[in-house]
């Protein structure tokens, strides 16, 4: 893949057959190495790209909570609808290579029960047969022995390998990435918003807008694993649905079941916001408290005297990211450190905007 001001080819297959991607189209190439007979055929385009936006100012937004009760989940569509349109060819390569891939699992799982099997018929025939007849056990064993191995190298090798190359500009930008995602991990809590709803504060006499469910999740550097890139990916894990595996010029999402879906990095909408949140459990270290408010409060703000064990709480500031496409993805973060949340999306709109501006 090749990285440039004029934004991201990527060049998919060997030499006399191979696909090329750009921002003028998908094209297929093929010819007879060494003959100077080539033909470049054009067999698709990119779609539009969408906004990328960050979030206003703390001052006056929205307060957050958390609730039991269930509120509307914050859900993806099925992975098989988010492909975008110029990256099915390459959904399909990673298909082929799944499907190779489990073949040769599953002929590794029958080998190693076949080897399973032949060392104990090989101890019996010591036991009681002697001659050729054990020298033909012990034989068997080391030809199924060479033949997991081989299989094993098999398995190791099909996967999709891409290697990224981009202008010295985009490159800076890129490094910038890493570098603010590699501090976002640093983060004491990174939770998984997997529902939300708006609440009547007259009835709840709550100073929270809205409600939340949320479950811890971890974030990582890696690949998904028929796929190797020389630049990492951005690993988003996902609690009700599937993880989200960032790279240069597209994000995957991929389900527990192996199925996933393949969006141009710009049809994906990375929005990020200040999140103003009642904190009623520990207070992560690397969180600032912006105001207090109570458990049950008047529409002015005040303390509802009407509860005689009313109490004081804690508003904290945290990030929040809502992660976006056109084609369904639908995801939402929330990070104890609003201020590495916030240069990550930062970083990552300077470098989308590189391929949004040539869109």
């Amino acid at each position: 893949m090749n990285f440039s001001s004029s934004g991201v080819s990527s060049t998919i297959g060997v030499r006399g057959a191979s696909i090329n991607f750009s921002r003028r189209g998908t094209y297929l190439n093929t010819g007879i190495p060494g003959t100077g007979l080539f033909n470049r055929q054009k067999i698709g385009g990119f779609s539009s790209s969408s906004d990328q936006r960050i979030g206003s100012e703390p001052s006056r937004l929205p307060i957050h909570q958390i609730i039991q009760p269930q509120p509307e989940d914050i859900k993806s569509a099925d992975v098989q609808q988010l492909t975008s349109t110029n990256f099915a060819e390459f959904k399909q390569s990673l298909l082929e290579a799944n499907e190779d891939r489990r073949e040769l699992e599953e002929e590794i799982k029958v080998t190693s029960r076949k080897i399973k099997k032949a060392k104990i018929i090989y101890v019996l025939s010591c036991l009681f047969i002697a001659g050729l007849l054990v020298k033909s056990f012990k034989n068997k064993i080391h030809e199924q022995r060479d033949y997991l191995s081989d299989l094993e190298t098999q398995l190791s090798n099909t996967v999709i390998q891409i290697d990224t190359e981009f202008d010295t500009s985009i490159q800076i930008k890129f490094s910038r990435m890493i570098d603010c995602f590699k501090e976002l991990l640093n983060s004491q809590i990174i939770w998984d918003i997997t529902a939300s709803m708006e609440q009547d504060r007259r009835i709840t006499r709550s100073a929270a807008n809205n409600v939340i469910q949320r479950i811890p999740v971890k974030f990582n550097l890696g690949n998904i694993d028929n796929l190797k890139s020389s630049s990492p990916a951005f690993h988003f894990e996902n609690k009700n649905g599937g993880d989200l595996f960032i790279y240069p010029a597209f994000v995957i999402m991929k389900s527990k079941d192996g199925r996933f879906g393949i969006i141009d990095i710009k049809e994906f909408d990375l929005d990020f916001s200040p999140q103003r949140f009642i904190e009623e459990e520990s207070i992560p270290v690397d969180t600032s408290v912006v105001d207090r408010t109570w458990a049950k409060v008047n529409k002015n703000g005040q303390p509802d005297r009407r509860f005689s064990n009313n109490y004081e709480i804690p508003i904290v500031l945290y990030g929040k990211m809502e992660l976006k496409s056109k084609s369904g993805l639908n995801e939402a973060y929330s990070f104890s450190s609003y201020e590495k949340s916030l240069a990550f999306a930062k970083a990552f709109e300077e470098y989308q905007n590189q391929f949004l501006q040539t869109a």
